[in-house]
């Protein structure tokens, strides 16, 4: 996350609520979230979370279509392209709405 990128961001629709409702997104997200200035490729991310590598590409993909995460691309010792990941925000809110509003 850079320092121009907005600090929190309102969770308004379905689909974003459903990206992160899921436990392994929320755990990427607060590692994320943990470490501002620090990107994590998808193996770093698998690890750390407890899940295989080819599950944290289909997570990552959804947070990346919601926005929620960016993508960095680093060059590696082997001077190798790599793809890591940082968080787009440093927090997340969803208000729920009030019992009298339409649609509840």
């Amino acid at each position: 996350m850079t320092d121009s990128a907005p600090r929190l961001r309102r969770i308004a629709g379905v689909s974003e609520l459903r990206a992160v409702s899921d436990t392994v997104r929320l755990a990427v997200l607060s590692i994320l979230f943990d470490h501002p200035q620090d990107s994590f490729s998808v193996r770093d991310l698998a690890e750390r979370t407890g899940v295989p590598v080819t599950l944290m590409h289909y997570h990552l993909k959804i947070l990346r279509t919601e926005n929620l995460v960016g993508v960095v691309v680093r060059r590696t010792a082997q001077n190798r392209r790599e793809r890591q990941y940082q968080a787009r925000y440093a927090a997340l809110r969803w208000d729920f709405p009030a019992a009298g509003d339409p649609g509840v």
